[in-house]
């Protein structure tokens, strides 16, 4: 300790903290991305956050500094202009710091004694490795070192990892303490019990009656006990624990729980999934020679679920199975797998952890489980509140009172959200895990499954879905179609789900599925054979499909009504060019005329940036203007427009996926200002872009953006010339990252801000062209020259979208009058 009170080395530490503030605060994931051989993101959150008693390492403290330089480059800081002398700086100020920490004495024995807790006891588990959740367990430091007369609370489901959080909690930070007691809170008999185990080590010559109200009291009033910590793991309601609570003592109570009301009475923390960096961490670590690619995929076949992953790390080490043969035999024996190898500090396995609940449900609230097993035969991502509750056609058994009275399936919905079960969706919607579902269906007998499964046909072929002729239906219809596929409802002999499987027949034509009707017209057949002396009838033709069904054409009113569904329930991929936003285009067009001039473009289009750019790239005496001109389009791109943002628009759609041919970070910025974390990406178009990045589950929470022609951000992608164009156009589809892929195929494109006259648009087009979906695409196309487009340019444009294989519809204008109409049109839906 210095003279004047200054403690050098915690000096030093809020120096290096200091300057990641000055680059712009990066998250310690970008610094980590930048140099991560020398920099894990725990290593930097350990070095800035961390409790420390030496100088961290200087090869730690120059691996930082030189990451917080090229951060504070890239985004326009330049802190050092000479960086040799800069971390000569550092350098000797590391070393002053080793000196003087050097004189100060080395903590005696009795000393590291009082460090530890006096008294640190109960029954916390075993502690197994702990791996990622480094944001959480920021959080949780934060909130205990800040905790008022509220109690701090791990909050989630079961099997989420709020106990492995506490235990670690403990063992970084016991020394803050002088008590430190686990008290086990189920069931809730047990707290009483743990109480007074504290108590006849704190208090004497009390009885057993008292000693528990006694312990409390000295814990609340005896300045000799400060500081402490109390945890009580897996607790009920706050109505068990309340008398046990020392309120404001002066100590620290952590709570772990999945009930929710602990929202209200305490500071809560969400433990969710693990996020999939922190999944892709573990088992990397778990797993010898697993690949940051093969974990994503593990991941993502658990969900990210905590418990499943720990299991699935240990399962795959002590069994050698790689992790597409883990995958396989997850799919084909879900419950046995995930009851093998539990986790030393949980006790029981996945499977056994949902078992527990599912029977903890059926005798508590067994509304909640019939809505559960129902749920497990719809397809998992979006399951409407409306189709589960406005059925006509009635349910047998004990199971109809859920899909009928709205409060009862309100409190079925809470309590499986509560178990972890359930998911809180968008627009009124819920999800249940794939692979939960699959649990759920396998535990069922063949005659129960049967019978689940005839509940959700009934509930299909009841909905009030309309006429299929009639287009303001279509949205509905899209979702009843993707449940009677997941259901296997096709097969039905009910007379009124054939009935039901009549209008589907007649949606699939409307829409021009032909495949699809013709495959549910004879199943329709096939599910009502003929009496005995009757003739089977000849399946009736399927009539024929408009060409304008299949093909381009222009936008009309149906297109609209679909439109409306897919942009309030995420169900489309939004594909946005550079020239979405009009002023930023213009300004964009009068800078590449006047680059053109500079650069002696020949040929007539100057107005268009792609084909100047392509010109100054090309041209080995240009390369330096090439980069000036990237510099100054990069300015333009990024400077904020005065007229309302079309990409906060697009923020708002809960779309789980969106593409980009723009280089900048306008869309990734309008996500973030929405509460959204998108994960961005590149194609991976040349050698040193082919590096294994984890494949991430998109969410609309969590969603993915790809930039297909590259982004600034990730230096070496952009594709600037014709040359890039070939080069990425032939890269085979199978060595793209499947969340790519998945963009590309899942859900149709609503496109726009894309120029049909522009080398990006030409791109764009091939690289979709036979993998986007059979559903009806929407696009937006504007020709921003003074000319614009008379009728036969459109029909040629027309002509090429339908070239390609692509059913689209066709907006003609500008992005902005776009998003006007449609926003008028979402208003007047509401």
């Amino acid at each position: 300790m210095s003279a004047d009170g200054d403690d050098p080395l915690q000096a030093f530490i809020a120096a290096l903290s200091e300057l990641r503030a000055d680059v712009g605060t990066p998250p310690y994931r970008e610094l980590q991305r930048l140099n991560p051989a020398k920099l894990p993101s725990s290593t930097v959150h350990g070095l800035l956050e961390g409790e420390r008693r030496r100088p961290p390492a200087w090869p730690l403290v120059d691996a930082y500094v030189r990451a917080c330089l090229t951060y504070g480059r890239r985004h326009g800081v330049e802190l050092a202009p000479d960086e040799a002398e800069f971390l000569d700086t550092w350098l000797r100020r590391h070393k002053a710091l080793s000196a003087a920490v050097s004189q100060t004495p080395e903590p005696s024995q009795d000393d590291a004694e009082d460090s530890r807790p006096r008294i640190m006891g109960g029954r916390p588990p075993a502690r197994g490795h702990f791996s990622g959740r480094h944001e959480l367990m920021a959080e949780l430091e934060s909130k205990m070192a800040a905790q008022t007369a509220w109690p701090v609370c791990l909050l989630g489901p079961s099997g989420h990892g709020k106990t492995q959080l506490a235990s670690e909690y403990i063992h970084r930070h016991a020394s803050r303490y002088s008590i430190v007691f686990w008290i086990r809170a189920e069931p809730p008999t047990q707290i009483r019990t743990d109480l007074a185990t504290l108590g006849k080590q704190l208090v004497h010559g009390v009885g057993e009656a008292e000693i528990v109200a006694e312990t409390l009291k000295l814990l609340r009033e005896d300045p000799g006990c400060a500081p402490w910590l109390l945890v009580f793991d897996n607790a009920g309601h706050p109505d068990t624990l309340g008398a046990f609570l020392p309120h404001d003592g002066p100590g620290h109570v952590l709570i772990t729980s999945h009930d929710p009301a602990w929202d209200e009475v305490a500071v809560p923390i969400e433990v969710g999934v693990f996020k999939r960096e922190d999944s892709v961490e573990l088992l990397t670590w778990r797993v010898p020679g697993i690949s940051a690619e093969e974990a994503a995929r593990v991941a993502e076949e658990l969900g990210d679920l905590p418990l499943g992953i720990v299991q699935a790390g240990s399962y795959m080490k002590s069994s050698g199975l790689t992790p597409d043969a883990y995958i396989a035999r997850l799919r084909e024996q879900p419950g046995r797998v995930l009851d093998e190898l539990p986790p030393v500090d949980y006790g029981r396995g996945l499977a056994s952890a949902w078992a527990l609940g599912f029977e903890t449900l059926g005798q508590t609230h067994p509304e909640a489980l019939h809505l559960l097993q129902r749920c497990a035969f719809l397809r998992p991502e979006s399951i409407s509140r409306h189709l589960l509750l406005q059925g006509s056609l009635p349910l047998a058994g004990d199971t109809v009172g859920v899909f009928q009275d709205p409060v009862l399936a309100d409190t079925a919905i809470r309590m499986l959200t509560q178990y972890g079960f359930m998911r809180l969706a968008s627009q009124g919607t819920v999800q249940v895990h794939r692979l939960l579902q699959t649990t759920i269906r396998k535990r069922l007998s063949d005659a129960e499954s049967e019978r689940v499964r005839h509940d959700v046909h009934l509930l299909l072929a009841g909905s009030d879905c309309g006429d299929p002729e009639n287009r303001a239906g279509l949205a509905r219809y899209a979702e009843l179609a993707g449940h009677a596929e997941a259901s296997s409802l096709a097969g039905c002999a009910d007379r009124d789900v054939r009935a039901f499987v009549a209008k589907l027949v007649r949606y699939f034509q409307v829409i021009g599925d032909v495949e699809s009707a013709e495959r549910y017209a004879g199943a329709e057949l096939a599910a009502s054979p003929p009496a005995a002396g009757e003739v089977a009838p000849e399946p009736a033709p399927v009539p024929p499909v408009r060409r304008s069904l299949l093909m381009a054409r222009t936008m009309e009113g149906d297109d609209w009504t679909r439109l409306i569904y897919q942009v309030t329930t995420g169900d489309c991929t939004p594909v946005v060019g550079a020239g979405i936003s009009r002023r930023t285009a213009a300004r964009v067009r009068a800078l590449s005329w006047e680059w053109a001039g500079r650069l002696g473009y020949p040929f007539p289009d100057a107005w268009d940036f792609e084909s100047v750019l392509d010109y100054a790239v090309t041209l080995p005496d240009r390369a330096a203007m090439a980069e000036e001109l990237l510099a100054a389009l990069r300015d333009e791109w990024e400077q904020p427009d005065d007229e309302e943002d079309p990409y906060a628009f697009l923020a708002e759609i809960p779309a789980t996926s969106y593409l980009t041919t723009a280089y900048h970070g306008r869309l990734t910025k309008a996500l973030l200002r929405a509460g959204r974390e998108p994960v961005v990406k590149v194609p991976p178009w040349r050698p040193e872009l082919s590096v294994a990045e984890p494949v991430v589950a998109p969410t609309p929470e969590r969603p993915l953006v790809c930039h297909l022609a590259g982004a600034y951000d990730v230096p070496g992608s952009l594709v600037l010339s014709e040359h890039d164009r070939v080069r990425c156009l032939r890269v085979e589809y199978g060595k793209w990252s499947a969340d790519i892929l998945g963009a590309l195929v899942t859900y149709p494109f609503l496109m726009l801000g894309h120029n049909p006259r522009s080398a990006s648009y030409g791109m764009l087009m091939s690289l979709l062209a036979g993998v986007s979906p059979s559903r009806r695409n929407i696009v937006v196309l504007h020709d921003p020259d003074p000319g614009g487009m008379d009728e036969a340019a459109r029909e040629y444009h027309l002509a090429r979208i339908a070239r390609l294989n692509m059913r689209a519809s066709v907006w003609w204008g500008d992005a902005r009058a776009f998003i006007q109409e449609l926003s008028h049109r979402l208003e007047s839906a509401a």
